[in-house]
This record gives structure tokens, sequence and C-alpha cells, in this order.
């Protein structure tokens, strides 16, 4: 079905271009941009692969991210209705291939062309992508003489030695076979071998042989045969045409079979063409003497040098601002900070001081300090994600200031004798803040072996899941197991008769109120073949190959019993939940064993947590000392074949199960635990599938309570600033209540024209605490007013300059405190609502909501009591887990939404978790089910920014219309 005439996200598809095994291309218009450019749509089989989607996704991003004057440029990648489309560069002109249809090409044709496909794989290969379909069909040539390489990073995507549709030396006899690129395929990837720049050489080899010639160097009447030229025959001669002999070594090297024989490099390639292109240069002059010519030489060399050297800084100058830093700017906008800051890197170094690279600098990097107890300690960083070898050292401690690029970091303290001692930095990568890190070395004969320290010196360490506040408890310095037990440290408790000696089992066993005898307990601890030992044993061992497994299927006390045994002791909720970093799910949970079908070797460098703990979430569920309701414990962390979410949540289990997930670690204290710490825990939450909003009647009176006159404005402008992007205007007017006035920051766009729609903001709890509004950084909000929209962003009652006592300790207030000041802030919102419906560059009929966090789950309240919204953005909201006054609670509000609501939340929110708290609120919404969409994240409370605003400004769109130009 043809797409020409339709529209993909803000792309109007004009008409086909062209389709090949790897899709159709239309011609298309960016609606936002007023660009010209093309659209790939991938072939369907990619909606069918889960794998494929996400290799797909992250190629696309690497090929996004190449910016070469010889590359056509990868824009966005768009998923709709479960299609998958690339936007790219419309380039204009025809193939090489269309190019070799009348034959070979001129030396004076053809150089330029190779020196300019070279520079694009040098550029591709220096950023880690390989194209693997280098062919003349995928160099397109404009009317200019420009180059411009096509689908880098797309087929190594659709062309891994694991694709079924890549073809090689296995699939080439299959019906179907594709054989449009084998005849450009090097030795290697026609074996399925790992691959490299020099592959994508060897097919830029044959492309030369083809542009010489007019013909490929290997043939073959079957795909088979071409295969098995390719792999063992020589190139075929060049023929009689006449083709310097240097141009031909090149060529022959490109095609040497092994790839150590060829050029290492496409640079290197570069410099031997650019080299050959030299040599056939003209070196005489007639007309002129030889004296004079000398002299006119060295008048020449003085002048060129001079001038030479001001070009070269005048042009270096030029590309830091007019290429580099745009290129920054973008880069920063995909996240890409690593290569921000090394572009920058380059250009501060031609304008060192300048204003807006210094700008960019700060918005790339973040500034680390760090210190260590003892001093001079080696600190190296790694990305949480990625290579877990590539440790780069920031120097020693004390560190103050280093500026890095911005990413989640692992980082390491390391000293001679010491331990090493990790730590990982889970905050939004995005926020502008300081990092100030701080280690502890222990000597390492003082560090128990398979365990790590744990700092803590007294300090009060305060647990907070789901359903459960914990209190603030001191805890003295301990040591924690790096992972779970293993198999084989469990089967030394096995042999060393830890079923038969009572001395380890010190934990009474009781079951429904009852104590079982020792003799009788004991013997229910049996492996699947009757043997004393783990329930996932069989024959009293684990099986064949598992050694470093966690150990499974044991109870809570035979994990205890084994603490017993080893010198340890199980570990309070306090204890576990410190080292866990449930803050840092986001980056723990994706590297972890959940969906997998058991369990896993431990110490995978995937999911690391505080102090470089491992397997903390997922794998097996462990252990911990308290009891839970009844005669439960704790055990907690969540195991294979679970949701993810269980790493948040608070687990209770029966003391006697043996699940073939549950399994433990161990703490080693330095002194007796607090009573609080071994305390009950007993979380609490609301079951919405339970609770009933009021009634009509009784909502009607909660409604009233909100309702306010709305009198006199007495509206002012008290401040303009104009950007580049914007007017800011702050406003005041007066409030519903009181002789307070409500200041509001209005901020309008520079490139729509009005009468503007508008979002207005509601920002999180973070505002209670802040004294002063920031106009410079207003909650990620500024692509709002770039794209055109107007953002208001009322100062509430409580927030920022307004702000009041309720903050830390507050939760003390009655409840008659938290309704007035809920009034208070829904009177706020009406009022800013009143002051747009009087302006004439506002339209009052398209008014959104958007609200982050407390915005978002207190803008229930407020969406049900205010009617003037079209459509809502509720980020990183849910509803509450506790109960609150019956006049502000969710529960009585969120059916009384009936807007169009999009929610963009995380997948490991810790505040507001996916089933107890997300879904409840999407399911209760009194939305129509076509009108509100729920996007999840993988990521903790914070939805990403770039691909959240995506989702935000097709929403708006599609509710409120496109914007006015």
């Amino acid at each position: 079905m043809s797409l020409s005439g339709t529209t993909v996200d803000h792309f109007e598809v004009l008409e086909l271009l062209g389709a090949g095994g790897f899709g159709e291309v239309y011609r298309a218009r960016d609606t936002r941009l007023g660009r010209m450019v093309a659209i790939k749509v991938l072939p369907a089989a990619f909606a069918k692969d889960a794998e494929r989607r996400e290799r797909f996704r992250r190629e696309a991003l690497a090929a996004s991210a190449l910016n070469h004057p010889n590359i056509c440029t990868v824009h966005d990648l768009v998923e709709e209705d479960g299609r998958y489309f690339i936007v790219m560069e419309l380039v204009e002109g025809k193939t090489l291939a269309a190019t070799l249809k009348d034959g070979p090409l001129s030396l004076e044709r053809l150089l330029p062309i190779a020196l300019q496909v070279a520079e694009a794989l040098g550029e591709a290969h220096r950023a880690g992508i390989l194209h693997r379909d280098i062919k003349p069909g995928n160099i397109a040539l404009t009317a200019r003489g420009q180059v411009k390489v096509l689908d880098f990073g797309l087929a190594k995507l659709v062309g891994s030695s694991t694709d079924s549709e890549e073809p090689t030396l296995e699939s080439l006899t299959a019906e179907g076979a594709t054989s449009g690129t084998l005849e450009y395929m090097s030795p290697e990837q026609l074996l399925g071998k790992p691959l490299d720049g020099r592959s994508d050489l060897f097919s830029f080899g044959i492309v030369l042989y083809a542009m010489v010639t007019g013909r490929r160097p290997f043939e073959g009447n079957s795909a088979i045969a071409l295969a098995n030229a390719i792999l063992y025959s020589e190139p075929r001669d060049f023929g009689v045409a006449p083709v310097p002999e240097k141009l031909k070594a090149i060529v022959r090297r490109l095609l040497e079979k092994e790839p150590e024989k060829r050029y290492a490099s496409a640079e290197q390639v570069h410099a031997e063409l650019r080299a050959l292109g030299e040599s056939l240069a003209p070196t005489r002059k007639a007309g002129l003497s030889r004296s004079v010519r000398i002299v006119l030489i060295a008048a020449s060399l003085v002048v060129v040098a001079a001038a030479g050297w001001l070009g070269h800084r005048w042009s270096r100058e030029r590309w830091a601002r007019e290429t580099a830093a745009p290129e920054v700017a973008r880069l920063i906008a995909m996240e890409e900070f690593k290569k921000a800051a090394a572009l920058l890197g380059e250009a501060r170094a031609i304008l060192p001081r300048d204003p807006a690279l210094e700008k960019l600098w700060k918005q790339a990097t973040v500034e680390v300090s760090a210190e260590s107890v003892p001093p001079g300690a080696e600190v190296s960083i790694r990305p949480y994600r990625g290579d877990s070898k590539a440790w780069e050292s920031l120097g020693k401690t004390p560190l103050k200031k280093v500026r890095i690029p911005r990413n989640y970091y692992v980082w390491r303290a390391s000293m001679p004798k010491h331990a090493d001692a990790y730590d990982i930095d889970p905050l939004d990568i995005t926020h502008d803040r300081p990092v100030e890190m701080s280690f502890r070395l222990a000597r390492e004969e003082s560090v128990p072996p398979g365990m790590i320290l744990v700092p803590g010196g007294g300090e009060k360490v305060s647990v907070w899941m789901p359903g459960y506040f914990g209190p603030e408890i001191p805890l003295d310095d301990y040591f924690i197991d790096l992972h779970e037990v293993t198999n084989e440290e469990y089967r030394k408790f096995v042999e060393a008769g830890g079923y038969q000696r009572r001395d380890y089992w010190k934990q009474p066993f009781v079951r429904e109120g009852k104590a079982i005898p020792w003799e009788k307990a004991i013997a229910l601890f049996l492996d699947a073949t009757g043997r004393p030992g783990p329930a996932a044993w069989e024959a009293g061992s684990f099986p064949a190959g598992k050694q470093r497994h966690p150990v499974a299927g044991v109870s809570w006390y035979e994990a205890a019993a084994y603490a017993e045994f080893a010198g340890k002791s199980l570990p309070t909720i306090h204890h576990w939940y410190l080292v866990a970093a449930l803050e840092a799910a986001m980056l723990i949970v994706p590297g972890s064993n959940f969906r997998g079908e058991g369990t896993v070797p431990v110490g995978g460098a995937g999911a690391l947590s505080w102090l470089g703990a491992t397997d903390m979430a997922g794998n097996v569920k462990e252990w911990c000392w308290n009891q839970g309701r009844g005669e439960t414990r704790m055990i907690l962390g969540g195991g294979f074949g679970e949701p993810d979410y269980m790493f948040h949540e608070a687990d209770a289990q029966s003391p006697w199960h043996r699940s073939p997930n549950y399994g433990f670690r161990c703490v080693k204290l330095s002194s007796m635990p607090p009573p609080a710490a071994l305390a009950r825990v007993e979380p609490e939450f609301r079951d919405y599938s339970k609770e009933k909003p009021v009634s009509d009647d009784v909502f009607q009176v909660f409604r009233r309570l909100y309702a306010y006159d709305k009198g006199p404005l007495d509206a002012r402008v008290e401040e303009t600033e104009t950007t580049e992007d914007w007017t800011r205007q702050k406003v005041s007017f007066k409030a519903a209540y009181g002789e307070e006035r409500v200041v509001a920051h209005l901020y309008l766009p520079r490139n729509a024209a009005p009468p503007y729609q508008t979002l207005v903001y509601y920002p999180g709890s973070g505002s209670q605490h802040q004294d002063q509004f920031n106009t410079a950084y207003f909650g990620g909000n500024d692509f709002v007013p770039k794209c055109g929209r107007a953002l208001m962003f009322p100062v509430y009652k409580g927030t920022y300059e307004r702000r009041d006592a309720s903050g830390p300790g507050s939760d003390v207030r009655p409840e008659a405190w938290y309704r007035q000041r809920a009034i208070a802030q829904s009177n706020d919102l009406g009022r800013s609502l009143d002051y747009l419906e009087t302006r004439h560059d506002i339209d009052s009929t398209k008014l959104a909501y958007s609200g982050y966090s407390w915005g978002a789950h207190f803008g229930l309240v407020l969406l049900a009591v205010e009617p003037r919204f079209k459509t809502a953005i509720l980020a990183a909201g849910g509803l509450p887990l506790t109960s609150i006054g019956p006049e502000r609670d969710r529960i009585n509000f969120v059916t009384r939404v009936r807007i169009p609501v999009l929610m963009l939340n995380g997948r490991y929110d810790s505040f507001f978790p996916v089933e107890s708290s997300q879904r409840p609120l999407f399911r209760l919404l009194g939305t129509q089910e076509k009108d509100k969409k729920h996007v999840l994240f993988d990521v903790g409370h914070v939805p990403p920014n770039r691909h959240a605003i995506r989702e935000i400004l097709a929403w708006l769109d599609r509710y409120l219309g496109p914007v006015k130009r």
C-alpha cells in the first residue's frame, strides 16, 4: 500500500522515490521545519521481532550522530502504528550505479568521487559504524559533484551475521536468497565472521574496480559461483584501458582476501588516492625563464604562506562557529554528550573562552569533585552501560571541579594495599548540579573475602519502599557479600554437615503459630531426589556447570543457618536497601536477570548497585532478617521470571517457601543492629480495585470548595526578556484569596503567529524547597516555545518565592492545612487561565495542562475542577499509595477527568510504581479509551526528555491542532 498523500508523524508524504529489499523510500515534507526529506519505510518483518527492533533503534541512533558532507544524514526514527520509518536527508541527483551504465569513468571524474567516499568511510568508522553495503547503488552524486553515501548504519542493522536476510555461504542456495549485495561482499562477511572497517574497504575496492573498468572484479554464473570467486579467486585483470600502476596497486590491496593485508583504515586509502592525484598533476610551466620563475615562486611562497596562515585560521574559526557549534547542539539534544564534549574540545582549542562554546561546554559536561579516606586514591570512571573494562582515570583525590561528559558512570577509587571502592551516580544526567563523590577505602586484609565495606559510621539511614516509610536508623560500618551466595559456596555448608548440626539452626521453627521440632523441620528441607539440600539440587548437589550460579530454592531457615555457619548474618532490610540503590533502578534493572528462565552466574557487570554489589535486582530474590505480616519474612530484589518492578516491591513470604528463584546474600556486622532495624515490616498499599470514588452529589460539594470569585485581575507585566527563541514576560495579578498576587512567567514563541496555543505547567515537589524560580531552566520545557506554543509557568502558593514551611518535617501538619493549600493552588491555576483569556495573543480555546510528578498526581484534582483545558500531559505521576483527606484524595477526582490525557512514566519508578499506582490511575481516568495513552520508558521516576518531547509534541498536534506559522 503506497503512503503517497498520507502523513507520517509530522511528515507529509508526497511521492514514491524507489523500493528495494530494505523497504520503500518516499519524498516527504517536514511540516515543522519546512524542509524536504526522504522517508524510508522498513519492512513489516521488523515490527515482529523485538530484538531486531531494538538493534535497529540503537543503530539508527548511532547513524544519526554522523554529520559529514559526504554522508546522507539520518534525521529521525519514527514508530507509528507498528511501522518503523527512517527520516533522512533528501539527496537530489543520480547514483553511481546509474552513472556507470554509461561505462567506466575517467581519472578526472573517478578520483574526486573516490576521495569523498573514502572520507565518508573514515568518518563512519571513527564513530564505530560499519556500512556493510557499500556499492554503486548506495553512492549518490549531486549535480554539483558532491558525493553522498546512503544508508549508513542501516545495512548493519538488517544484515548482521544472525539475520536471516543477509546472504551467507550457507544461505546462498536457499530459495529467494538476497543477492543484491552479494557482489560487493567481503570474504569475512560471506563467512559470517566478525567484521571491522576493513570489510567496507573490500567493498570499496570492488566499487573502485568498477569505476575503472566498467565491470566487477569477481563474477559467477550463480550465487555459489560468485561467492566462490570472492573467497578464492584473484581479481580479474584491468583490461587494455590505460590505468596508472599506482591505482591498480591501491585496488589490488583493497581486494586482498585476508583483512590484515588490506589497508588498516579508510584514512590510509584516502592518503594514497590523494598522493596519486598529486602525482598526476602537471609539473611544468612554459613561457618564463628559469630565474624569473624562481623569483616569482619565492615571492609567491611568502604571500601564500601568510595568506594560507590567515586563511587557515579564519577557516578553523569559521568551522568552530558554523560547523562544530551547531553539531554540538544537535549532539546535546540527542544526549550524545561524549561526542559533543570531544567535538567541543577541538572547537574550544580554536576559540578559547568563546561565550557560545562555553555555554555548550556546560551543557555537554558536568562538574565533578571527589575525595577519599585516605586521600591520594586514583579515581577512574567508566560508562555504566558498555565495556566494563573501559576505565578512564580522572586523577587522584582530592579532585576539585573536573568536568566530564554527562553520562551515568561507575566510579572506582584505587590505592595500593587497599580494596577498591566503587560507586554509581544515578541522578538525571541532564540535571545541572555538581557531582560530589566520597570514598572510604579499607585495607585489603580487613575485608573478608568476597565482601565489600559499607561505610556507616553511625549515619542514620531510612528505608523507603512502596507502601513503607521506615524510621531513620543509625548503622555502623558493616560488610556485605559482593554477590549472592553461590552453589559452590553453599556446598561447603552441606559438606560440613550443615543439615545435621543443630548448632547452625538458631531460629525457632514456627508454622501456623505452633513450634515445630527440629527433626521434623529439617526433614522438610530436601532436594528433588530426597537428599538434604536446596530444592533446586539433585542427588545432594547442584546441576553440572552451575557452581557460580546463586543457590536457589532455599527457605529463610536454610539461609539463616548458612549465615550462622559462615560467621555472618542475614541483612536487615535497612542494610540491604542501603546498598541496593533503588533510585538507580533505571540503570540496574535493564542489565539484571528478570526475564530469564533460570538463574545466571553471579557477578555480571550489567547490574551493579552501590559499592559494586551485583545482582541485587533479579536473578534470585534475597531473604532478609525482618519479619513481615504474620509469620512471613522479607525477601527483596525480585528474581528471574518476575516482573522487573519487583526490584522495588516490599515482598514478604513464608519462611518455609523454597521457590526456584529464592536465594540470599549475607552481611557481617561490627555491632548488634538497633532494635528498630530488626523490627517487623508491614507495608501498606491502597488496593484501588476495591475502592470507589464518592458519589456525584458528594463530589459537587468538594468541587465547590475549589470555586472562587473571579473579580478584577489588576494584571501588569513586571519584566520582559527576549532571546532568539522566545520572549519571556513576568506578569502578576490578584490572587483569589487575601491580598496576595500570583506571579507567572509567560514564554511567547518567536517562530509562530498569534494567537498562540498555550501549555500551562505545574512543577514537581522540589519547587517547595527552592527560593526562586529559575527563568533559564524552567522544568526542561524550553522545547514548548521553540516549537511555536506559549508556555505559562505560574508560581503557585507554596512554591519558589511564594513558598511556605511545607518542606521536610511538615507531614505533621493537620489535614485542614493541606486542604487549604490545595484550594489556594487550584485558585492560582484558575486565575492564571483568567489572565490568559484577557490576552489577544493567546488562543484561550486551546489550552493544555502539563504536570510533572507532584503536578501530575495533584493535577487530577485540578483537571477535575477546571473545565477550560482541552488536553493534559501527566509526566512521572500516579495515584498515591497512602490515604489522604477525601477533599483532595485523587480517587474522588480521577474518574471526573474526561479530557484527552497522555501519561509519561518510568517503568522503574519507585515513587509511583507501575502496578500499584500508574496503571490504576490510567484505568480510573474518566477519559475515553481512545483519548488516553500511557507511555512507559525504561527509566526511573523521570521520563527521558528527548523521547518524552516527541510524545508531547505529537499529542499536542493531535488535540490542539498544528501550530500557526
